[in-house]
């Protein structure tokens, strides 16, 4: 059976796996339906992560973003938009970077924060930010969520903004779904909604 690690990981650490990340990816089918499904490879990742958020304070990056050392390791995600403009991301990296502990330690010390971002279009996007932590229910493995929850806003429009960061460590890979909530859907979570994240985790 999977063993999830808990304890603090000082060093990262490469997964011994003979799988390429690709292949871990779950299939279309695994999502919910009527959106749009694309699997990533670790230099799509990287080419579409290179214009990271700006984040503040400085010490939330962790929060916001992947360490130096994590994206060393080879990964694969699944991103899934909605047409409501929700996306579901799963994730797999073939490493190990941090720990259930190291995460606590960050929220603690990053309460709220905010991402600047620029867009395609030449505006900014503004997130002020809450964050905070729970243990999803009904998951096989040890596992933390992220909770970040607060306003978006772009020009003169303003919505409200909901992350949902749901990490396990299993046999040393680290696999993760996060839920981009958008507007009206933004304050709404169900035990439906957690059963769907606990099924991709």
């Amino acid at each position: 059976s999977a063993s999830a690690q808990t304890s603090s990981s000082a060093e990262p650490t490469a997964a011994e796996l003979d799988a390429r990340a690709e292949d871990l990816m779950l299939p279309e089918s695994e999502f919910p339906g009527g959106g749009t499904y694309v699997v990533m490879d670790k230099a799509a990742i990287d080419a579409d992560n290179e214009s990271d958020p700006e984040v503040t304070p400085a010490g939330c990056a962790n929060i916001a973003d992947e360490t130096d050392a994590s994206k060393q390791f080879d990964r694969a995600k699944v991103k899934y938009d909605l047409e409501d403009g929700s996306t579901i991301e799963t994730q797999v990296i073939l490493g190990q970077d941090g720990s259930f502990e190291e995460l606590e330690n960050d929220i603690a010390s990053c309460p709220a924060m905010t991402m600047r971002d620029d867009l395609p279009d030449g505006s900014q996007l503004v997130a002020e930010m809450e964050n905070s932590l729970e243990d999803p229910q009904g998951t096989t493995v040890p596992a933390k969520t992220v909770v970040s929850t607060g306003t978006a806003t772009v020009g003169a429009d303003t919505l409200p903004l909901t992350i949902r960061s749901t990490g396990a460590y299993v046999d040393g890979v680290t696999v993760s779904v996060d839920v981009t909530l958008i507007g009206e859907d933004a304050g709404t979570w169900g035990s439906a909604d957690e059963a769907a994240v606990v099924d991709l985790l």
